[in-house]
């Protein structure tokens, strides 16, 4: 039997790709509704190529009415917004697709205490770490290492950095990701989301994540054992592979999308340069201080973004 999906978040890249996974395995899964932000147009495209319902502010009863109807809840709203179909989703027993960082960073510590329904990242790394993880108990980790491209400009010093513009800044060399994410990946901040996330969904504490600067973007998680085996998980990058990961876990289905050839693939890995880059470490030291602090550095950051992208601020006051 197919299992119904809903997608909160369906018109931006996430839940694009999302949307291709789909209609490449169409006799594993069908849409029971859409949910997205104010791109209406796109909304009901998608909405009239899939054959399904749609809605860009369904209020709180529509929501668990979606929910209740459907087996695979995929979250990928970039805000706060997502705190609650995450939350009634995992109540209700479903299986969760996790992208929005800010479900986790905002409300991680109620998410985590939910123990029915299942919760699966879909990001790439925290997806690596995950699969690495199977069959491993916690106390046996060393440490956990998340990998970042580094953006565009991990080699420029801060004078350097004086002089990026916003086209520099969103041209990711390995990811098409929406604006803000690939402006939050061009600082480092995405990564240090990416640490309270890992924190909470593997309980791992901070002291244990590491994250390590891989430009070729084709390892996208480490663990290190205590008995000094490491794991690592390498796939090409594509969103859409984690993507089908999730949707068809615990089982593996064959997709269509182009799979990784590693003949003469160069794989580097550099420390943080966190003198030039110092969003990530502050953004893991204001993680520690508990959920307050943590919801206010998303909305200071998500504002001075905003500011970015519409030309008042330069880039390195982002960083």
């Amino acid at each position: 039997m197919k299992k119904k999906v809903a997608i909160f978040g369906s018109t931006g890249s996430v839940g694009t790709q999302t949307l291709e996974v789909i209609k490449s395995q169409k006799d594993r899964f069908e849409l029971s509704f859409l949910v997205a932000g104010k791109n209406k147009e796109a909304l009901e495209k998608q909405m009239d190529e899939f054959g399904c319902e749609g809605a860009t502010t369904p209020p709180a009863p529509l929501i668990m009415g979606v929910i209740k109807n459907s087996d695979i809840i995929v979250v990928a709203i970039p805000s706060e917004e997502a705190v609650y179909p995450t939350i009634q989703a995992l109540k209700m027993g479903k299986k969760v697709l996790l992208a929005s960082k800010e479900a986790l960073i905002c409300e991680g510590e109620k998410i985590m205490a939910i123990k029915t329904g299942q919760l699966l990242p879909i990001d790439s790394e925290l997806s690596a770490i995950w699969q690495c993880l199977q069959g491993r108990k916690v106390e046996d980790i060393e440490k956990i290492i998340l990998t970042a491209s580094g953006g565009p400009f991990f080699v420029m010093k801060r004078k350097d950095l004086e002089k990026v513009t916003l086209a520099q800044a969103l041209n990711h060399p390995t990811w098409k990701m929406g604006k803000e994410i690939t402006i939050n990946s061009a600082t480092l901040m995405n990564k240090g989301f990416e640490v309270i996330e890992a924190h909470f969904l593997f309980g791992i504490p901070y002291e244990k994540i590491e994250v390590l600067i891989h430009p070729q973007s084709l390892v996208h998680g480490i663990v290190v054992l205590k008995d000094g085996n490491t794991i690592m998980h390498v796939a090409k990058n594509d969103m859409k592979i984690f993507i089908s990961w999730a949707l068809n876990f615990p089982e593996v289905n064959e997709n269509i999308f182009e799979k990784l050839n590693l003949i003469n693939k160069k794989l580097e890995f550099f420390e943080v340069d966190h003198e030039n880059f110092p969003a990530l470490k502050s953004c893991i030291d204001i993680a520690k201080k508990g959920v307050f602090e943590r919801k206010k550095m998303l909305e200071k950051n998500k504002e001075n973004v905003e500011k970015f992208l519409a030309g008042e601020i330069q880039f390195i006051d982002l960083i």
